[in-house]
């Protein structure tokens, strides 16, 4: 009886593995042995799970957005006495998971986990090794400064990640992509809020004109774009004054202490706050929180270009 854990908050990396276990049926029988259930009715799944299969040597029963801590005493007990038939694959899905809990510790020995983060958009290494690895799967000879291109031009989504480099693939027909022939087929649309408060902090004028004209194109909402650059420079400004404390924190209480759920993100915080004074921070939050306020109160989108400029010609 396999038993799976997809967990992770990249629900598209969950789909491509359902997909696969699907493909293991078959598929003139799956409306009568792929079954999907809330987390909320778990007594009902495991009762399908127990039913052999219809015409088939498999049955796929899911148990969808699981927290875990739902379970109570008597789903524990239904899965301590799990006897399924060796045909059923039993799936459970969730963004998260935490395996302190009782349930989780049996599910744990019980089956399988799998586990789907999204890459950090920060992580620009990790997302040049998701294209290189896909490129490989798809026979795709990239170079490296190509990947890199790539890498700023996708961003952190798989989707589409999988799309452009299949794409490419059938365009390089097994022969090498030159960087001029990415560009063409894979224009740089990631013009992001988070790309805007790195140039802002890098005082790359031009680039802040260029963002700030791409995501109003864009129709992106203005405040939104406000409350990504408060985020990113308040968490700035966290770490820049944590670090100058005079007493130092460990990494764990430095994260807790500025708001950052992953520690490992400290190592690239520490470095682009390097050359940051606090009052730089300071004051660039000050006049953020000023430009969202100036917007609620009905002021146009076009008063955010002037002020972002002004703030990356002061760094």
């Amino acid at each position: 009886m396999p038993l799976f854990l997809l967990i992770g908050q990249d629900q598209y990396q969950i789909q491509q593995q359902i997909t696969k276990l699907k493909a293991r049926l078959n598929a003139d029988w799956l409306a009568f042995n792929v079954h999907t259930y809330p987390a909320e009715q778990l007594s009902d799944a495991i009762a399908t799970a127990r039913t052999v299969p219809v015409f088939d040597d498999r049955r796929l029963v899911f148990v969808e957005n699981c927290q875990f801590q739902q379970f109570t005493e008597r789903h524990f007990e239904l899965l301590q006495d799990l006897a399924l038939p060796a045909q059923t694959i039993l799936v459970f899905t969730g963004h998260s998971i935490d395996k302190r809990l009782k349930i989780v510790k049996l599910l744990l020995k019980l089956g399988k986990l799998q586990e789907f983060d999204t890459i950090p958009p920060w992580r620009t290494d990790l997302i040049e090794g998701a294209i290189a690895l896909q490129a490989k799967q798809q026979n795709l000879r990239l170079s490296q400064s190509v990947i890199s291109y790539l890498a700023t031009a996708i961003g952190n989504d798989r989707a589409q990640i999988d799309t452009e480099v299949a794409k490419l693939s059938i365009y390089a027909d097994g022969k090498a992509l030159t960087l001029a022939n990415a560009k063409c087929l894979v224009p740089n649309t990631q013009s992001s809020a988070l790309q805007l408060a790195e140039s802002i902090r890098t005082g790359n004028t031009q680039k802040v004109v260029n963002l700030v004209t791409q995501l109003l194109l864009r129709s992106e909402a203005p405040l939104l774009i406000l409350a990504t650059l408060i985020t990113q420079f308040r968490t700035w400004l966290w770490v820049k004054s944590a670090l100058a404390s005079a007493t130092p924190l460990r990494d764990t209480e430095l994260a807790d202490c500025c708001g950052i759920s992953n520690p490992k993100r400290l190592y690239y915080l520490r470095q682009e706050v390097s050359e940051i004074s606090i009052q730089f921070l300071t004051q660039t939050v000050a006049e953020l929180f000023s430009l969202e306020n100036h917007l609620k109160q009905g002021a146009l989108p076009e008063v955010i270009l002037p002020v972002l400029v002004k703030i990356a010609v002061r760094q």
